[in-house]
């Protein structure tokens, strides 16, 4: 009995002791060995690694799957990239290494750097297209290159050069003050982003997807293994319905008229200086852009390469504004091509008929003005009574001006008050005033100048809205402010029987396997209030306005049986003086539309020239030049030298 609890007490003694090891296991486990595992827990861990999509590419509109005209797109390149924020105290010497291994001067790297534009986190380019002996260097030396990586990246290629450059766009780093709305759409701060143009509108198709890699490493970087991994997605190619001969064609159009210009001189005896305008050749029936020219312009490639202190401040001269496209991004006085507009309104408002006639003075007095404000013609003389037709192929501004006044008593006498002022009314139908929708970024909307509009500005109307302001609104005067499209969108109701079509460059968007993942364009559901022979009595109008009227000049010898032309030439003061202290000059314009049927051009065209002088000596020779492109077969691109006193 003894011996049993002898052995009893043993095997409980046993227990006690087995179960005081395990207890004391288990606490070093949880307390004492807590921070080793710990240790040993970070030092393999799970890295993301990003890769970057290719780009998609922007495309001619006579692209073929077969056969793609590329207007944009990819090269590789090896790109040195800097984080500020990882260089620590080594920061120069550093700076001075990769400046001594890429060829980039030091003080350009720093002033890359140092941009406010680019976050201290941001892994900035400094130099691209790099030799590979760079990247092992660095590889090799990570202790001397901290914060330094070289990237196997694709950038943008833009084979066309200058030509389309507002169009297209071009793409860069995230900007710093910009971050913040590109992160809630995905993005992280090294990554590139369309900057403008199709590159900008279109980003969110040409990005493509990420593809992410999950690597398993130790802590000192070696990799151990890959835990997943997921292949990046090309982005979409855009279509564009721009044409790349018809956009060279106009931008050559648009420098040899300006060139020539500048053989002709101003009132004042100075030489027309010329120096900037836009052309936009639009289908008269989609909206459908053909061509869209700017200058000065520049190479979207600048900015894949880094601007040059030179390239910087070119860009930056707001004088010479090389950045803004001028057809969407400016607005203008658009001078007599805004007659047929306001000429329409007169007859819908009853203040004039297609059949009537109306006296074409040499200067026109508002009626019951004492003030003795007189609006003078561009002629002295008395051309006497004339229709509506006529006073568009003399461009007879007394005429319009006559119906200004009846707009401004309409108004004055309006119980309504100041939002019933007709004449504006009818201008926004148009669309004036407002953005086209057109499928690029920063579009401006202009100005249509009314009376609540002046009560704002009371240095120029300190007794608010007065005759003069209908009145030189009539004519394309005054402070009425339109972009080169809004007046081409104009035109193309006109040729199209009322229809106000929403601009776009893009027609369609492509996926990388070839199929089309959307239309663009075609929507022409906005219409204008006047009808079919309205419109087709200012087609005939404007058509005369080429065939002995104010634009015959430039139209010399063009065959109107195998193709109709119908414009309105357009000159427009413009107020201030230029850097080296002479007058601004006047902006030059043609608005027309052209095709073999009269009664259905096939596209319209508006062309402007900033200190151009006449309309008629200037725009309307360039377009000449663009018409003769369009159809070689009828053309000789030749200059016409006109001089015309149209306004």
């Amino acid at each position: 009995m003894e011996k049993a609890a002898s052995r009893l007490r043993v095997l409980a003694l046993l227990v006690v002791v087995m179960f005081l090891a395990l207890s004391t296991r288990l606490w070093f486990l949880q307390v004492l060995a807590a921070q080793g595992f710990n240790k040993e827990a970070h030092a393999q861990s799970v890295r993301t690694v990003y890769t970057d999509p290719l780009r998609g590419q922007i495309l001619d509109a006579s692209s073929m799957p077969t056969h793609p005209v590329v207007l944009v797109g990819n090269r590789e390149s090896l790109e040195v990239r800097i984080t500020p924020a990882d260089l620590g105290s080594q920061g120069e010497a550093v700076i001075l290494r990769v400046s001594q291994m890429t060829g980039v001067p030091v003080g350009e790297i720093a002033k890359t750097l140092q941009d406010p534009k680019y976050l201290p986190t941001q892994a900035i380019p400094v130099a691209e297209f790099v030799p590979k002996k760079v990247k092992y260097a660095i590889a090799e030396h990570p202790q001397q290159f901290p914060g330094v990586s070289v990237e196997s990246t694709f950038v943008r290629s833009y084979p066309m050069g200058t030509t389309a450059a507002q169009v297209l766009g071009y793409t860069g780093l995230i900007d710093a003050n910009q971050y913040d709305e590109w992160q809630k759409n995905g993005y992280g701060p090294n990554d590139i982003v369309g900057k403008n143009g199709v590159e900008l509108s279109y980003e969110q198709y040409l990005r493509g997807e990420q593809g992410i890699t999950k690597l398993l490493v130790n802590s000192d970087g070696a990799v151990l293994g890959t835990v997943a991994s997921t292949k990046p997605t090309p982005g979409d190619d855009i279509q564009l319905s721009l044409n790349d001969h018809i956009e060279k064609l106009a931008q050559k159009a648009l420098l040899a008229g300006m060139q020539h210009a500048r053989g002709y001189h101003d009132q004042n005896g100075y030489s027309l200086k010329a120096d900037a305008g836009a052309v936009v050749v639009m289908d008269a029936h989609t909206g459908a852009i053909v061509a869209m020219v700017s200058t000065p312009t520049y190479n979207p490639l600048w900015y894949e390469r880094g601007l040059t202190p030179q390239q910087s401040t070119y860009l930056n001269n707001s004088e010479i504004g090389a950045g803004n496209n001028r057809a969407t991004q400016l607005a203008y006085t658009p001078g007599s091509t805004f007659k047929p507009i306001t000429g329409l309104a007169a007859v819908k408002e009853g203040y004039a008929s297609l059949s009537g006639y109306y006296d074409c003075v040499g200067q026109y007095t508002q009626p019951g003005d004492t003030s003795g404000a007189k609006f003078v013609n561009w002629t002295t003389a008395d051309l006497g009574p004339m229709t509506i037709s006529r006073a568009l192929e003399v461009s007879c501004d007394t005429v319009f001006d006559a119906f200004g006044s009846d707009f401004y008593y309409a108004w004055a006498n309006n119980p309504l008050g100041t939002n019933s002022d007709p004449l504006q009314g009818d201008l926004r139908q148009w669309g004036f005033e407002q953005p086209t929708g057109v499928d690029l970024p920063y579009e401006v909307s202009g100005l249509v100048p009314d009376p609540a509009w002046a009560n704002t500005q009371k240095t120029l109307f300190p007794y608010g809205w007065v005759p003069g302001g209908d009145i030189l609104t009539m004519i394309g005067s005054g402070y009425v402010q339109v972009t080169p499209l809004q007046l081409a969108r104009a035109y193309a109701a006109i040729a199209n029987g009322g229809h106000l079509c929403t601009p776009h460059v893009a027609s369609q968007i492509i996926a990388p396997d070839g199929s089309v993942v959307k239309k663009i364009g075609g929507d022409c559901s906005d219409t204008i209030p006047y009808t079919a022979d309205q419109l087709s009595y200012i087609r005939g109008a404007l058509r005369s306005v080429v065939q002995g009227g104010t634009a015959t000049c430039a139209f010399q010898g063009f065959p109107f049986s195998q193709v109709a032309i119908a414009g309105k030439t357009g000159t427009a003061e413009r107020g201030g003086t230029n850097k080296d202290g002479t007058p601004k000059q006047d902006t030059s314009w043609f608005a027309s539309m052209v095709g073999p049927n009269p009664d259905k051009p096939d596209y319209v065209i508006v062309t402007m020239v900033e200190q151009g002088g006449f309309g008629g000596q200037t725009a309307a020779p360039i377009t000449r030049q663009v018409i003769d492109g369009l159809y070689p077969k009828i053309g000789d691109a030749s200059t016409p030298s006109c001089v015309t006193a149209d306004r």
